[in-house]
């Protein structure tokens, strides 16, 4: 005899299970959400548990994708008029539960926060905000737009930013730059290292301050700029192919032109730690 009760009960008991591997499936795995915004939209993502990257989507179109590692984690994502905000939530603490990759808009304001997770940032032409505690950032190919990263341990990079105001500040992390040209540049760390390398083009405002940390200095010898530098520390380490016409270390040493208008301009002050100039 056919068990009808029996058959009805399994039938229940599957679509159970499949319903139960659907949410798990939607909470662990890839989801993409679109939205449609103006010019000079306001992008907020928050990423307690994993890395956020960051790159332009060529149109007015905000496109957020997730990748859940864990149950544990959701996302809050929510639209007001051009405002944008996307958050994972979770429980549970990791550095690799959860990733955010979003498209913005070039022009797109964006407010990026991570705990401990990578923020990658590239090729966007409006405002960023970073704010990390040992989270690294590394922010490339940037111009026109105002930076403004802190962290408390996590280490920074700024690579091929152009014509920028750059405000950076790290309580013990290392500070990179790289080709950071005609920009207005402040950078504090208090024991981490600070270090420019690159051209720094025909102009700009470059002060960077350090507490215990070294300061490194390295520039093109064909680049024309004007340094000054100030430590406690007694040593200058002023390389093998470092101008003569650097002074001793503590008395406001010059490097090539001082006082020129229309040249970059630097300003390297250490407390304890030492400074390298070089002009390979």
């Amino acid at each position: 005899m056919f068990d009808t009760l029996g058959w009805f009960r399994a039938g229940r008991l599957a679509l159970t299970v499949v319903a139960l591997l659907a949410v798990s499936m939607a909470r662990t795995g890839v989801r993409e959400t679109t939205y449609t915004v103006g010019r000079r939209a306001r992008i907020s993502i928050t990423n307690c548990c994993g890395p956020i990257t960051v790159k332009p989507s060529g149109s007015r179109l905000v496109v957020a994708k997730t990748l859940s590692h864990s149950e544990e984690v959701d996302f809050v994502n929510e639209q007001r008029g051009d405002r944008v905000k996307l958050r994972s939530e979770s429980n549970r603490q990791g550095d690799d539960l959860a990733e955010y990759t979003v498209l913005v808009p070039a022009d797109a304001i964006v407010t990026l926060r991570s705990a401990n997770g990578m923020i990658d940032v590239e090729g966007l032409r409006g405002d960023v905000i970073v704010e990390a505690m040992t989270a690294s950032v590394h922010i490339d190919n940037i111009s026109g737009a105002h930076l403004h990263v802190r962290t408390l341990s996590g280490p920074i990079t700024l690579a091929n930013i152009g014509r920028c105001h750059v405000d950076v500040g790290s309580v013990s992390g290392n500070v990179d730059l790289h080709n950071v040209s005609e920009s207005s540049v402040k950078v504090n760390s208090g024991t981490g290292r600070i270090a420019y390398q690159g051209d720094p083009g025909s102009d700009g405002d470059y002060l960077l301050t350090t507490y215990s940390g070294d300061l490194d200095l390295s520039i093109p010898a064909r680049a024309v700029v004007d340094v000054k530098s100030r430590s406690m520390n007694s040593e200058l380490n002023q390389g093998k192919s470092i101008s003569s016409g650097v002074s001793e270390a503590g008395t406001g040493n010059h490097l090539l032109k001082s006082g020129t208008i229309g040249i970059p301009r630097f300003v390297l002050r250490t407390f304890r730690g030492r400074i390298g100039l070089k002009r390979p």
